[in-house]
């Protein structure tokens, strides 16, 4: 960038605006936040069908076991996430 005089100082000139690089900056933590979120739920999803496969097929036919597990262990997940939600809500007040 070549600069004649004054007039094309003030032309090119660029402003860094700090609040937009500190909202950047925040905006990548909580994306980062939620990606740990989203893999930390697969996980705890899969810990449950592993433990509600494990002793199902241990007392029924695996083709029937197998099937129940899936839909006990999403029942399960889903039921210890909202548990978690309302304590978490409880603590806070």
């Amino acid at each position: 960038m070549e600069l004649k005089n004054f007039k094309d100082f003030y032309e090119k000139q660029e402003y860094v605006d700090y609040n937009e690089s500190k909202n950047f900056e925040q905006r990548q933590v909580n994306k980062r936040i939620e990606e740990l979120s989203f893999f930390t739920n697969i996980a705890v999803f899969s810990i449950f069908l592993v433990f509600t496969t494990y002793i199902l097929v241990s007392l029924l036919a695996s083709w029937i076991a197998i099937p129940v597990s899936i839909v006990l262990s999403l029942a399960l997940y889903i039921s210890v996430k909202k548990g978690i939600a309302k304590a978490i809500k409880f603590m806070m007040k």
